[in-house]
């Protein structure tokens, strides 16, 4: 039966997630002791899946480590990342913010009046990410979401697919200097939270592993303490449990392993080089051609379309052996590059 691994930072997050699985199990993991719940959940198709549930706490640097350590003992094929985030543009509360990518916006150098922002970036797999927006515009999503409405939070539930800044702080204020800092360098993102880039950064060492970030809005950046009054945190929390286990039902069950090379490389080039093709030099390293690619759209962008013009026999000089052979002098070892590069 297949296993699906579903993290949440916090108790409310992962109260509502296990609201819709049953016959559910306490595992502790045999060398640390850390706890998972493991349900089954049957889908709208009948077909039944084990799911397994971790909280990580707060923090990237938690969720790195407890995300690391649930992938490598439980081996899943997919996971998700749900919880509770910050509004920062084109959201309110209550809705579901699908993480197309994450921006790191902690890291970078310090100077006298001066700091030099050296974003990090994370991606969650394009198919899950595409299959994710295509639900969001369903009959069958626009139903469920009528019945989810909470109308003192607003009069609809909507579901967006973008950016989402992650950092180690929380963004109380449009005029703390985080805020100011984020419009400068972040200005494209929806949401704000602390555990995004852990849980992605973890998951591009296995590319094959479908990965997924959701959010679900809470408060925004100036009324926390009210929404949190309010309810807002389980209300956020039940909207985008809802979304995920919608989305389960959707989503066709295999092994990423088996899809075609194609599929199997934009996920790698995804997640290995979440900035695009200039990530590390990476295209121009393997004989590729910067100015046949579209640099102005987001890193997976760039690759979905130089994947595209490779197969249809562009690029120059470049192939696919021959990024794969120059991802595999980045990333030495890595069972998933070596598998593909056998297959060119």
């Amino acid at each position: 039966m297949t296993e699906i691994l579903i993290l949440t930072a916090l108790e409310v997050e992962r109260e509502a997630i296990e609201k819709n699985i049953k016959d559910v199990e306490i595992i502790n993991h045999q060398s640390t002791g850390t706890d998972y719940k493991k349900g089954k959940y049957t889908r709208a198709d009948g077909n039944t899946v084990n799911i397994i549930l971790g909280r990580t706490d707060q923090t990237n640097v938690n969720v790195a480590l407890e995300t690391e350590r649930a992938l490598e003992y439980f081996k899943p094929k997919y996971v998700f990342f749900s919880g509770v985030a910050g509004g920062l543009k084109d959201v309110k509360v209550g809705d579901v913010v699908i993480g197309s990518n994450v921006i790191g916006i902690e890291r970078g150098k310090a100077e006298e009046g001066n700091f030099k922002f050296r974003p990090q970036f994370g991606a969650s797999s394009y198919d899950l990410e595409r299959l994710a927006s295509n639900y969001a515009s369903s009959e069958e999503w626009k139903v469920r979401a009528k019945s989810l409405l909470d109308s003192e939070f607003g009069s609809e539930i909507n579901v967006l697919t973008g950016t989402i800044a992650s950092g180690e702080k929380v963004d109380a204020s449009i005029k703390s200097d985080l805020h100011q800092h984020i419009k400068q360098n972040a200005s494209h993102a929806l949401a704000i939270e602390m555990e995004g880039l852990g849980f992605l950064e973890v998951c591009r060492m296995r590319p094959l592993i479908k990965s997924l970030l959701l959010r679900g809005i809470s408060d925004m950046v100036d009324d926390k303490s009210l929404m949190d009054s309010k309810g807002s945190q389980p209300y956020a929390s039940q909207n985008v449990s809802a979304f995920l286990f919608g989305l389960l039902d959707n989503i066709v069950i295999d092994d990423l392993g088996t899809a075609s090379p194609k599929v199997q490389l934009t996920e790698i080039m995804s997640k290995l080089y979440p900035a695009g093709l200039r990530d590390n030099g990476i295209w121009e390293a393997a004989g590729g051609n910067l100015a046949l690619i579209n640099l102005n759209q987001t890193g997976k962008a760039q690759w979905v379309e130089a994947i595209r013009v490779l197969s249809n026999g562009g690029g120059g000089s470049v192939s696919a052996k021959s990024l794969l052979t120059s991802v595999s002098e980045d990333y030495t070892g890595n069972r998933d590059v070596l598998n593909l590069l056998k297959l060119m």
